[in-house]
């Protein structure tokens, strides 16, 4: 069980770490000088922070798949939001992005408990304060 556990993980880190090298190589192409909504870094802490803070509340089998899913998901909805094809306005993408964030937030409170639930937001809080400086969101 541990081992299927493991490799799930394993699994979400690959993909997690392939994926912003191939959405780079065809951004540069696009020489888009956007602002992108996660940094690599932000990317790389989410990671982490799945992992770790699953861990310490307690997240364990298919309430942390579930969990990891809903993160996953809407993570990368979120980073779509940027794309040239989508044409939004630097207005619409906030919108959209606190839409996707409600969303994501209501997914995940039934799979938590009370507990969980305030460590989540207060860890997805002090994420998103990046976020919302560099975009000069308020």
């Amino acid at each position: 069980m541990k081992i299927k556990n493991f490799l799930s993980i394993f699994t979400f880190v690959i993909f997690v770490v392939t994926l912003p090298s191939s959405l780079y190589s065809q951004e540069k192409q696009e020489k888009s000088k956007r602002v992108d909504i996660f940094k690599s870094t932000e990317r790389d802490s989410m990671q982490l922070w799945f992992y770790d803070r699953a861990t310490i509340m307690g997240v364990t089998g298919e309430k942390r798949k579930e969990f990891y899913n809903i993160i996953l998901y809407h993570t990368f909805k979120m980073t779509a939001l940027e794309k040239k094809e989508k044409g939004f306005t630097p207005e619409e993408i906030r919108v959209k992005f606190e839409e996707l964030l409600r969303k994501q937030h209501s997914e995940v409170k039934p799979i938590l408990d009370d507990t969980q639930y305030g460590y989540y937001l207060d860890t997805y809080k002090k994420l998103l304060k990046g976020v919302y400086e560099r975009k000069g969101w308020k």
